[in-house]
């Protein structure tokens, strides 16, 4: 074993035994944490690379420009991430060529300086971001599926892959609970008008799912269905909010102050 793995290993367990120590995981610590498994599986990848023949560089998301806001275990990245990922991966590329193999999933908070994580499927974010910021012609996105599905696989065994989706489509079925995309990984795409195509790692003949900003409307009015659990639904009837401004701000000001995500909101008078 090379002496960068070795190292990173002894960071962890003092990291671990601190922890144990302690008695606490602060969502800053835990952000850390959960850090080294990137971090280490990509400097594996690029070291095998480097071995067989393929020149390659391994980066740390967070050395190279991406900037985070500080909310850690779901940060969401600031544009000045943009222009800094993409100065540093152009210059290294033109001094020495060779593939990176960037940290997924990884930021660094821009009051902190910590090192952040995006949430559920926040290397999907990471590889919009990189497309967007270099101005790439094409997005992929591998997964263990052959695309976006009509449907939930694990409740209907006959879900077929969807060919086509606009990035509104996509964002909006990740957001209510598709689990093959980040819900945010559309922005960068949908801003820099990059295709993004869902490939399977295990069927990589599969055409996969085709994500732009339009599709022919005409060929599928349904594209898929998706399941959210534990919904609740919440009935507020006041006569206080008749003719008023601000009813639903202060309303949403709760959920705000108790961590609440509102899904859909419905009104009438």
């Amino acid at each position: 074993m090379n002496n960068p793995f070795v190292g990173h290993l002894e960071v962890l367990e003092q990291l671990l035994k601190g922890i144990a120590m302690m008695k606490e995981l602060t969502l800053r610590t835990k952000d850390y944490l959960v850090s080294f498994g990137e971090c280490m599986s990509t400097r594996i990848f690029a070291a095998y690379l480097n071995k067989i023949g393929v020149k390659a560089r391994q980066y740390d998301a967070f050395e190279i420009g991406f900037i985070t806001t500080d909310d850690f275990t779901n940060a969401d990245i600031l544009e000045a991430t943009y222009p800094a990922v993409a100065k540093r991966l152009n210059d290294d590329w033109i001094s020495d060529t060779a593939i990176p193999i960037v940290t997924g999933f990884l930021g660094k908070g821009w009051r902190s300086s910590a090192i952040t994580t995006l949430g559920r499927g926040g290397s999907d974010l990471t590889a919009t971001t990189i497309g967007k910021a270099l101005g790439l012609r094409e997005i992929q996105v591998w997964k263990d599926v052959d695309g976006v599905l009509t449907c939930d696989p694990n409740i209907y065994q006959h879900a077929e892959p969807v060919p086509y989706l606009t990035f509104e489509e996509a964002a909006e079925l990740a957001y209510f609970g598709a689990q093959v995309l980040h819900p945010q990984s559309m922005r960068p795409a949908r801003e820099g008008d990059i295709p993004v195509r869902v490939k399977n790692s295990y069927n990589p003949n599969a055409p996969g799912t085709l994500i732009t900003r339009n599709r022919d409307m005409s060929k599928a009015v349904l594209t898929s269905i998706v399941l959210k659990r534990n919904v609740t639904m919440l009935d507020i009837v006041s006569t206080r909010m008749l003719g008023q401004f601000g009813f639903l701000a202060k309303v949403f000001s709760i959920f705000e102050d108790l961590g609440i995500s509102v899904d859909v909101v419905a009104t009438s008078e």
